[in-house]
């Protein structure tokens, strides 16, 4: 359960304690406590590491701070300032993630896996361009269109980034990946396919031979469904939009189904929390599904509603067949 953390009290404290999210995420210790979290209150079958998509970003050459949200030290939307983004070595320039990693595995039960994660170069591109974020994120569009070489250029480094930092992390330890990409939804299907498809066939064709799984979420991408079958991840994550049984019978059962309930769900009384979650895994039975929410927690919702949730999914018992 993506940010799951940050809903939780302990998480609140250490975040005053520390004074800001750049801290959080860059001290192998805070980072480990605070993935394990949610791992520790609420008993949640899987880990996810404790970072940010903009991590690789600061070391391309791009400061990114946070007030609160991300605002980065250039806007890449000419071909001078995406020549200023250069690939780096994992290993080395983030080597502070490997030991996170390397904590949390040393701390999770055995049965309890750790998924590390990055953002889609497309979604990194997004920001790049705007500089930060943006009430609409119109900038890289716009140079999908009028330089489409240079937009290309910034796919291309993003995407050489995101399979050296993946690969990191498995090597130091994270058994899953899964790649984000929150803003793909923005794209046409025909754009998706030109622009978007490529990168992300790339990043899974490099990143397969690590031996774990791989899952690739969509936001907003219900339009993009009939290609979604060949970004080359073994699980697809989608958001509360779309009907999982739908996309199920759309893509002919190929892939397992991860999601999708609507994270603003969380804000009902427990029961209806709990009518609502139940809902969700009867109109998956039958179909391979990882229940988890459509994105990441909101950061008010109701501790108790998160833990009811946690239950009835644990809890619940696939009905017989006839």
């Amino acid at each position: 359960m993506r940010q799951a953390g940050r809903i939780l009290e302990p998480y609140r404290r250490l975040k005053q304690e520390k004074g800001s999210i750049e801290v959080m995420f860059q001290d192998p210790a805070t980072a480990a406590d605070v993935t394990m979290m949610p791992v520790d209150m609420l008993g949640v079958d899987a880990a996810i590491l404790f970072a940010d998509i903009f991590t690789p970003v600061d070391p391309m050459g791009c400061p990114v701070t946070f007030d609160p949200g991300p605002v980065l030290g250039f806007a890449a939307r000419d071909a001078e300032a995406v020549s200023r983004l250069r690939p780096f070595d994992a290993a080395k320039d983030l080597a502070y993630v490997g030991e996170i990693i390397g904590r949390i595995r040393a701390r999770l039960p055995a049965h309890v896996p750790l998924i590390g994660f990055a953002g889609s170069p497309l979604t990194l591109a997004t920001y790049l361009a705007e500089g930060g974020g943006a009430r609409e994120f119109t900038q890289f569009r716009r140079l999908l269109h009028h330089d489409p070489a240079t937009a290309k250029q910034l796919i291309d480094v993003l995407t050489e980034v995101t399979i050296d930092y993946l690969a990191m992390q498995v090597q130091a330890g994270a058994q899953a990946l899964q790649l984000f990409d929150t803003w793909i939804g923005a794209l046409s299907l025909r754009d998706f396919q030109t622009h978007a498809l490529p990168c992300l066939r790339r990043i899974f064709d490099a990143t397969r031979p690590l031996g774990v799984p791989l899952i690739y979420y969509a936001n907003n991408a219900a339009h993009l469904l009939p290609s979604l079958d060949q970004v080359g991840a073994d699980v697809l994550s989608l958001d509360w939009r779309t009907d999982l049984a739908d996309v199920d019978r759309i893509l002919d059962g190929q892939f397992p189904l991860q999601g999708n309930l609507d994270p603003c769900a969380l804000f009902a009384p427990p029961d209806e929390v709990e009518a609502q979650a139940l809902g969700l895994l009867e109109r998956t039975n039958g179909i391979r599904h990882l229940f988890n929410l459509g994105h990441g927690v909101q950061p008010d919702t109701p501790y108790a509603s998160v833990e009811r949730l946690v239950q009835v999914v644990q809890g619940y018992a696939t009905p017989s067949a006839p």
